[in-house]
């Protein structure tokens, strides 16, 4: 079962978009008004690991991840839904 930490939550709260770049290792995320948000690439792998976020698009030099739409687990779902 997948175990969100009070951090994990509020950033899930307010994320709208993960940019990955791979060559670097360096990951960039942002909230809907396009503010920077801070993400390690631990937090972001695990994230993504678990299922919560999808790559939604993928460039040469870039790739774009999303919270998922359908929760995968009951806390991920009331995370989701109080967003």
């Amino acid at each position: 079962m997948i175990e969100l930490t009070e951090k994990e939550q509020r950033f899930l709260k307010r994320v709208h978009k993960v940019t990955q770049f791979p060559w670097s290792n360096k990951v960039k995320a942002m909230d809907a008004k396009g503010r920077a948000m801070r993400l390690s690439r631990a937090t972001f792998e695990r994230l993504r690991d678990d299922g919560i976020l999808i790559r939604s698009s993928s460039h040469v030099t870039f790739n774009t991840y999303k919270p998922i739409n359908a929760p995968v687990t009951p806390e991920v779902e009331q995370v989701l839904s109080d967003a």
